[in-house]
Formats: C-alpha cells, sequence, structure tokens
C-alpha cells in the first residue's frame, strides 16, 4: 500500500474553473455549482472507465411530501474504487431533489427529479476521494483558488496574472511567472514573491486557460515537465490549444501519417 494517502485526493482536488457556476440564488447564493460531468471525468482520470476502475450502484431510493406539497425524491448510491489492483470497501452518499415542485403557485410534476438525485448522491460520495475538494474547503472565492490550504480561510491578497492577457508584454510575464520556482532555488526569495511550487502550478493553470500566446503553453509543459503537475499542465494546454484551434504535437503526428487503405 502506498504511503502517499493523498495522492489522489490532490489530483482530483481542483475543479477548473470553467466547470464552476456561480449560483445567484436561493440558500446557496454566492457557493459554486460543480458541474456532474466533470465529476464523472475526474472519477475517470483518478481510477479509470467506470465498471472497470471504479463502480456505483443505486441502494434505495424513496420520496417524502412537504408540507407545502411539494414531494421530494431522495436516492442512495455505493461507490466502489478499485486501487493499486485491488477493489476496496463501499462508500455512500445520498442526495435529493423534487419530482413534484411549486412553480408559479402550482404544483408542476418533474421526470428528472430521481435523475437528479442520483446525480447529487454521486456527488456526495464523491467528496470522500476529494473530487472538488478545494471547493468544499473554501478554497475556492469565485474567480480562482487560493492556492495553499493554509491561506483558504485568510483574507490575505493573493498574487494574480495580469488581466490584460492579449499583451506581449503580459505573456512574457506569465512565462516567468512560471519558471520561479528554477528561480527560487538559485536566489534569495524576495519579500514580495514568496510563492510555493503549488502556487506558481495554479497560476500557471489560471495563465494557460485565457492566453492568446502559443509561447505561454511551450513554457508551462517545459518548466513542469518531470514534476507532479506535468500530467495536469499538459491536459490544461491541450485542452487550451483545441479551444485555440492550435495544432498540436499528437495532431501534427496524425496529419503526417500515412493514412490506412482498406482492401475488400
Amino acid at each position: 500500500m502506498t504511503t502517499n494517502n493523498l495522492k489522489i485526493w490532490n489530483d482530483v482536488k481542483q475543479t477548473p474553473s470553467n466547470f464552476l457556476k456561480k449560483i445567484e440564488f436561493g440558500y446557496l447564493k454566492g457557493k459554486s455549482d460543480i458541474n456532474p460531468q466533470w465529476r464523472l471525468m475526474a472519477m475517470t482520470q483518478a481510477f479509470g472507465p467506470v465498471g472497470h476502475g471504479w463502480t456505483y450502484r443505486i441502494v434505495r431510493t424513496w420520496s417524502e411530501a412537504a408540507p407545502n406539497g411539494s414531494i421530494m425524491c431522495f436516492a442512495e448510491v455505493a461507490v466502489k474504487t478499485k486501487f493499486e489492483g485491488a477493489w476496496g470497501e463501499e462508500f455512500s452518499g445520498i442526495g435529493g431533489s423534487e419530482i413534484v415542485e411549486i412553480a408559479k403557485g402550482q404544483l408542476k410534476a418533474s421526470d428528472e427529479g430521481y435523475k437528479k438525485a442520483v446525480t447529487d448522491a454521486l456527488g456526495v460520495a464523491f467528496k470522500a476521494v476529494g473530487v472538488a475538494a478545494d471547493v468544499y474547503l473554501g478554497n475556492y472565492d469565485g474567480s480562482k483558488y487560493l492556492y495553499e490550504y493554509d491561506h483558504a480561510y485568510q483574507a490575505d491578497k493573493i498574487l494574480t496574472q495580469s488581466q490584460n492577457q492579449g499583451s506581449h508584454q503580459s505573456n512574457q510575464q506569465q512565462n516567468q511567472n512560471m519558471q520561479q520556482p528554477v528561480q527560487q532555488q538559485t536566489t534569495p526569495l524576495k519579500p514580495k514573491d514568496t510563492r510555493t511550487q503549488q502556487q506558481i502550478y495554479n497560476s500557471a493553470l489560471a495563465a494557460i486557460q485565457k492566453t492568446e500566446d502559443k509561447s505561454v503553453l511551450l513554457t508551462a509543459a517545459k518548466t513542469f515537465k518531470g514534476t507532479k503537475y506535468e500530467t495536469h499542465i499538459n491536459n490544461a494546454c491541450r485542452a487550451r490549444a483545441d479551444q485555440m484551434g492550435w495544432p498540436t504535437k499528437q495532431t501534427q503526428q496524425n496529419q503526417n501519417s500515412p493514412q490506412q487503405v482498406m482492401h475488400h
């Protein structure tokens, strides 16, 4: 059994900001809504395809009438994961939604209720392995991560990237920021910049998601090569390249490779 008990947790604790949506109303106003499809992607990233590296089952579903006439529905799920080749014990989650809701003063049936309840239950269960943990820990302020866990509940100002991502000067500054872990090994830390490699990593992710300069992606990939952040940085670079329509090394290889001819 590995001694790095937080490896999986750290791999899935941060939700990319494009999969987070600020809740604008209700008792959760101001909180962040996490895209449920990303949760499934995070589990697949950590354990493998569903049914092979992880699986779940619906333990039970039930409904309860509310005093206002609406009907709540609930689901309990049990999740099991495979770790280092062995299946672990099940861990569970309970979620809820409505199958009869009040809309404009009238009762309205919903055929999405139980599906939403199961989705909610899975999200609750996934918390146990760290999926989106930083959001639940309060380490996300609605626009950016606060980087270190120790800073999650402090009001200190966190260093951020320049907003003018389109300028050449800003892109050069981003490259310098991502290279600072190496510089810090050879020069004394300055009072104005005491960031850890974790903080530099998060700054790099923010820069990658907003950059309009391909050189930023190359610098990020080079800076974090051989570190524990390499896979996440490479995935973020590929996603940004796809979004901007920039060719990647993989697509260039596919274009240069000879097409297979089918023989009948």
